[in-house]
């Protein structure tokens, strides 16, 4: 297919498109004006612009030939209570209605395990969501939104791909993983962490793009995870982490809290 990819210069998105280049898609990768891509970015198109500010012939441009978008673009992801999820996420929403007005009858939209909320056990498409911090709230709002559209606009193919906890490619990212490399770059002993305890769905970058490959080659429509599916506490990941990279740095458990709307065992179900 020839695929539209926002966000295509993030951690996910740089991973998912030599992922989708890979297995013969066309790839339109989208950037902001002035930006440098990454070399995964090589053998896409590139198109530059700022996706809420696209004029209209900005717009046809982009759609044209294309079969698909993959929305992926989102800021500051990585910390939940940050203002701009909530000031973007109708932003969201008019861009992804507009590529569907202009013709792009399949959409694929980056989803968070984070919209469902506080939760134990394993989550599915069903699972009632009640998030409890502003990334979470907005994801949710643009899932609701978005599905609203889609009942009105049958032709219009509609994927929510909920993503989980990301490794790999660790040197490039904000996550825990990142930090800890960060923090053994810089001589530190010790790494503080909260209990250690949750159980979490991690899934590898690779694994993840895989299946987000997967997901919008079967133009289905419906909510779908992303995930491992199964559960693994944040300690065994962290000591794994250290043991395969061969670190000095040691965790040290129950510096921290656990943050309120972390839930003690939340996994996706495949």
């Amino acid at each position: 297919m020839n695929i539209i990819v926002t966000g295509a210069n993030g951690y996910i998105g740089r991973n998912v498109v030599r992922g989708l280049l890979g297995k013969g898609h066309q790839v339109t990768a989208m950037l902001f004006d002035g930006e440098t891509p990454h070399h995964y970015l090589e053998g896409a198109s590139l198109f530059y612009g700022n996706i809420f500010a696209l004029s209209q012939d900005k717009k046809c441009d982009l759609v044209k030939d294309a079969e698909c978008l993959l929305h992926l673009a989102w800021q500051a992801g990585f910390n939940h209570r940050d203002p701009s999820h909530l000031a973007n996420a109708m932003k969201h929403y008019e861009f992804l209605t507009s590529m569907a007005e202009l013709g792009i009858k399949n959409i694929s939209v980056a989803g968070t395990m984070h919209e469902v909320g506080y939760f134990i056990g394993p989550i599915d498409e069903n699972t009632p969501c009640n998030p409890r911090n502003p990334y979470g709230i907005s994801k949710n709002f643009l899932r609701q939104a978005m599905f609203d559209f889609a009942s009105v606009t049958p032709e219009l193919n509609l994927q929510w791909l909920r993503f989980y906890y990301i490794t790999g490619d660790d040197r490039f990212s904000n996550s825990i993983f990142t930090k800890i490399l960060k923090a053994e770059d810089e001589g530190q002993e010790f790494f503080p962490l909260n209990s250690g305890e949750m159980l979490y769905d991690f899934i590898d970058i690779e694994e993840l793009s895989a299946q987000i490959e997967e997901r919008i080659s079967s133009k289905q429509s419906g909510i779908f995870n992303c995930c491992s599916g199964k559960p693994k506490s944040l300690r065994t990941a962290v000591e794994e982490f250290i043991a395969e990279h061969n670190l000095k740095i040691k965790p040290r458990y129950n510096v921290f809290p656990s943050r309120p709307y972390d839930s003690m065992a939340v996994w996706g179900k495949k």
